[in-house]
């Protein structure tokens, strides 16, 4: 029953851990924050904007309107990559991190294992000569 109980107390943490990166990644850029739908909401109203003044009033020449639209397309394809980026670089930091500390504990066990078996065969030792 304690290693069950010892279990679940290990996946709560794990869980809490979870959220905890979740959450500093969507600050990031790995999630949609308010900075990102503002930006996103503001290039779709220009975009909107400059189609209906080119197209709709004639306020601009329609092949105008349409290439600046273009431009704020581009840019919010930029803007998408950048916040892309800098996620994968930050999940690779936290994976390389990982990846660092499950070698360290890769070589404490196989030193402890070693160690092992050496008190293995001094026991063994002492109960032949006994």
């Amino acid at each position: 029953m304690r290693g069950e109980e010892q279990l679940r107390e290990e996946l709560q943490e794990f869980q809490k851990e979870k959220e905890r990166i979740r959450n500093i990644v969507g600050q990031i850029g790995g999630s949609n924050s308010k900075q990102n739908k503002i930006v996103n909401t503001l290039l779709i109203i220009i975009i909107a904007a400059l189609l209906i003044l080119g197209g709709v009033f004639n306020r601009i020449t329609p092949s105008l309107a349409v290439q600046v639209a273009i431009l704020f397309g581009v840019i919010k394809l930029i803007w998408m990559f950048y916040e892309s980026q800098r996620a994968s670089h930050f999940q690779f930091w936290i994976l390389n991190s990982l990846e660092f500390r499950i070698n360290e504990i890769y070589k404490k066990v196989k030193k402890i294992e070693k160690e092992l078996e050496v008190l293995k065969k001094v026991e063994e030792l002492k109960q032949n000569e006994e």
